[in-house]
């Protein structure tokens, strides 16, 4: 049985991941490849109830209770649905995975990357993408993304914050150059989307090499 591949994509928020999602499961789609989307938080029926709760504005979720509901809501769904695709040969594309917890709550809200990386051993237990899309936007062009739109929980977060999560992801795509793949998104939609069809693509027809 051909293996599976797992790729993650981030970015801060306004990045266009929603976007390019989108245009990458349409292509697999006519390409007749096998995919599974995990959304995070979100991607099960466990993870759907969490997302509510971390994301609505008017809950008031301490830092160290999100740390440990978005990696219960990961370890949910590495086994329920992340490790059976894999084991099924299928494309498993995670929208968000642990470097968005390194960057958001590691960094941002300054819980700490060995927290983190301990929390993620006990959730995803070797379970790790190895193609990573990382979409770079800068934090200004992110506010004027988001500007007109409801914001989320983490979305109404200030300036300083996301200034702190961009610098985190800066540094993971420095210290990951094999797994992550920086990809600037202030390009237009379709160049970005032809990029990484490309990229993924060329992982997707080595993955039994």
């Amino acid at each position: 049985m051909a293996k599976g591949l797992f790729l993650s994509i981030e970015g801060i928020d306004g990045s266009g991941k929603s976007t390019q999602l989108a245009h990458l499961t349409k292509r697999l789609e006519r390409e007749s490849i096998s995919y599974l989307l995990n959304c995070e938080p979100g991607g099960s029926q466990v993870g759907n109830l969490i997302r509510k709760i971390l994301l609505d504005p008017e809950n008031p979720v301490f830092p160290t209770a999100e740390l440990l509901l978005y990696f219960a809501n990961r370890a949910q769904n590495v086994d329920e649905q992340i490790c059976p695709a894999l084991e099924a040969g299928r494309l498993v594309i995670s929208d968000r995975y642990t470097d968005s917890t390194l960057a958001y709550q590691g960094h941002a809200r300054s819980l700490g990357q060995s927290l983190v990386n301990q929390l993620h051993q006990i959730a995803c237990r070797g379970t790790e993408p190895t193609l990573t899309l990382y979409l770079r936007i800068r934090p200004e062009v992110s506010a004027s993304r988001l500007s007109h739109q409801k914001k989320d929980r983490l979305e109404s977060e200030g300036a300083a914050f996301h200034h702190r999560v961009f610098e985190a992801y800066e540094a993971l795509a420095e210290a990951n150059p094999q797994r992550i793949v920086t990809i600037d998104g202030e390009r237009s939609e379709a160049v970005i989307a032809a990029d990484i069809w490309s990229i993924v693509m060329e992982r997707w027809n080595q993955r039994d090499s």
